[in-house]
């Protein structure tokens, strides 16, 4: 059992992020873009033990047949059958899989937030995903931005337009 999960479950104060930079519980630190595509086994793996570790501090924390031990059963089995859907899109790349793969991440990640500010979670990498890349992200972007200058425009300006 690694010290994150030692003892009882707390979050944690100010700490240093990945990139040495303090941000504070409830604080929506400045991150790097990730998207749908970046998602890798290994980010699935991680969340599975974050999950794992504090499943198994609640289960050791309660006494068998105990309601709290089996809300702890029924969190260990709902957890993983979301964890074991996400698995089943790292197939391939293509872009429908792609799309169920961020959305079946985002199901395990939205389970997960009530964690945010604990040891042990992953606030740069476990984050909810809205793009599958980099050029989707802009596409969506650039999309916003010609819908925000369509509203700018007085309406009366475009009846005027119409009526010449």
């Amino acid at each position: 059992m690694s010290d994150a999960t030692k003892g009882e479950w707390q979050p944690v104060g100010p700490a240093p992020d990945r990139r040495g930079q303090i941000v504070s519980y409830g604080e929506e630190p400045a991150r790097a873009s990730f998207y749908g595509a970046d998602l890798t086994k290994g980010d699935v793996d991680a969340l599975e033990e974050f999950f794992a570790a504090r499943v198994t501090l609640l289960a050791e924390q309660r006494s068998p047949g105990s309601g709290e031990a089996r809300m702890a059963c029924a969190l260990e089995l709902s957890v993983g059958i979301l964890i074991d859907e996400l698995s089943l899109w790292f197939d391939d790349g293509e872009p429908a899989t792609l799309t169920e793969r961020m959305r079946a991440w985002n199901r395990v990640v939205f389970s997960a937030w009530p964690s945010q500010g604990t040891a042990g979670y992953d606030e740069d990498r476990w984050q909810l995903l809205s793009h599958a890349n980099a050029d989707a992200a802009e596409k969506h972007t650039r999309f916003r931005r010609n819908l925000a200058t369509q509203r700018r425009v007085p309406r009366a300006a475009l009846d005027d337009e119409a009526h010449r």
